[in-house]
């Protein structure tokens, strides 16, 4: 599975490489969305690396930090609510 977990961290690179790019369009929906999408990559591949399975499909950010076995700070939690 530590191919599927390098696949999603270079997913989530990409990402932010774009969410870069769209920063310096002044593109800012776009790079909040990029942003969204490269935590969402990054706590799946965390997900693969950890349990050693596809992680599940869905994208609430709180819900993959938990099957990721993160602790969020409640300072920063609501970064990763809906």
């Amino acid at each position: 599975m530590a191919d599927a977990a390098d696949k999603w961290a270079a997913q989530s690179l990409y990402d932010i490489e774009t969410a870069k790019a769209m920063l310096d369009t002044g593109r800012y929906l776009s790079v909040l969305f990029c942003c969204q999408q490269a935590v969402e990559k990054m706590l799946k591949a965390l997900i693969a690396k950890r349990t050693r399975e596809l992680p599940p499909r869905l994208h609430n950010l709180m819900r993959l930090a938990e099957v990721a076995s993160l602790t969020i700070p409640e300072d920063t939690a609501h970064l990763f609510r809906d």
